[in-house]
């Protein structure tokens, strides 16, 4: 019998494609998002959204939602045991316009995410019509079974070049994650400073 071309392990490549994309798209509503320390964190609002960029834990988000009006832009920050609410729209703008690479970059990485998600629809696709001539294959007569492989030589070539086309992929969205990384860091830096030139400036109100 003609052995089978059909890798097995496409569809652990396709699971970590569709993870991929789903990370980027989740990307994109909170772009910021990070776990606090425990003790310094924030909890920025978008105007007229549910939209949060954030670092701090969920009762950080709990708390900053309870003291929002509707649906206003708005920066909630606990700093040890002090909490403010900044309303400020020129700090806000400022604020927002810290994390706008970031979420650019996420956009960016959720269309990768999608391209990628298609091409392990490709490799699914291509792996079933594997699967069914290797079943065909088993129970072949000679002639039948050489027809047979020259089919699945043909699928096995797609196959590998799709697969090269995902490790592209792949290879740009690791380019793209350690960018976003660097960004994170670079943002958070700014946005610290943001926060303590708001206190002392008395445009982030104490609420505690």
């Amino acid at each position: 019998m003609i052995e089978s071309r059909f890798n097995l392990s496409s569809f652990g490549r396709m699971a970590i494609v569709a993870l991929a994309a789903v990370a980027a798209l989740l990307l994109l509503p909170a772009p910021a998002a990070s776990a606090g320390s425990g003790q310094d964190s924030y909890v920025l609002f978008s105007q007229g959204s549910r939209s949060t960029s954030m670092s701090g834990s969920t009762s950080d988000l709990d708390r900053g939602r309870a003291l929002r009006a509707g649906q206003e832009a708005m920066l909630y920050v606990r700093q040890g045991g002090a909490e403010y609410v900044v309303r400020d729209a020129a700090t806000l703008r400022r604020a927002e316009a810290i994390f706008e690479p970031q979420r650019a970059m996420g956009a960016r990485q959720a269309e990768l995410g999608s391209r990628q998600a298609a091409l392990g629809s490709r490799q699914a696709a291509l792996g079933a019509q594997q699967a069914a001539l290797g079943a065909r294959q088993a129970n072949a007569t000679p002639r039948q079974a050489a027809e047979l492989g020259r089919q699945q030589d043909a699928l096995g070539r797609q196959q590998d070049a799709l697969g090269r086309q995902q490790d592209a992929l792949g290879r740009q969205q690791d380019a793209l994650g350690r960018e976003q990384d660097r960004l994170g860091r670079e943002a958070q830096a700014r946005f610290r400073a943001l926060i303590a030139e708001a206190i002392r400036r008395e445009v982030a109100q104490r609420v505690n």
